[in-house]
């Protein structure tokens, strides 16, 4: 049995969503990428600016070596690489690239489970992941299997057993309204 949508339920919310994504995937980048990542396993989504895709860890080094050196998509800026945190899920290392020739952007994603927090040094693709990995490390306590430079950043070497962008972070409770405990003390008459 179809549904033509005359019932007034829409039709088929399934297939429309999945319509919407393909159109959305069409104005992107997307088919140059899916190109370049040719025996690699990408799993693209449409971001708000960016084309989003998510590879997996031990494919991701690669992939950002793919998308660097190939000729037509260029990416030769890494932005920025950050992590988040999504507690019991694990921690997804992001990676924002950029194409200073093309001018265009991808956001690359390897998730990593909580048992396994390591994902290899792109380094090797980028030597500005240097300190982007370091501070990564650092905050998220993600390991970059291979970095040539393994030293705290940020905080003091003996700080090992906390990080502070973790969401399970002792301090991450604690919250404060903007300009809460700023003023003055008011004198009575």
């Amino acid at each position: 049995m179809t549904n033509d949508g005359a019932n007034g339920d829409g039709g088929d919310t399934e297939a429309d969503e999945a319509a919407e994504r393909e159109a959305a995937l069409a104005r992107t980048i997307w088919a140059d990428v899916d190109r370049a990542l040719s025996g690699i396993n990408a799993s693209p989504e449409p971001g708000a600016l960016d084309l989003i895709v998510t590879i997996p860890k031990a494919e991701v080094v690669r992939g950002l070596r793919v998308l660097k050196d190939d000729e037509q998509l260029n990416f030769d800026y890494l932005r920025n690489l950050t992590a988040i945190d999504h507690q019991a899920d694990g921690i997804t290392v992001v990676y924002h690239l950029y194409s200073t020739a093309a001018k265009h952007n991808v956001t690359i994603k390897a998730v990593l489970p909580n048992g396994d927090l390591a994902v290899d040094t792109a380094t090797t693709v980028w030597k500005a992941a240097n300190w982007l990995e370091r501070e990564t490390a650092e905050m998220f306590g993600v390991r970059f299997n291979g970095h040539p430079d393994p030293r705290a950043l940020l905080l003091p070497e003996d700080m090992t057993d906390t990080f502070p962008l973790r969401k399970d972070h002792p301090l991450a409770e604690i919250e404060a309204l903007q300009g809460e405990g700023m003023a003055y003390a008011v004198e009575e008459e």
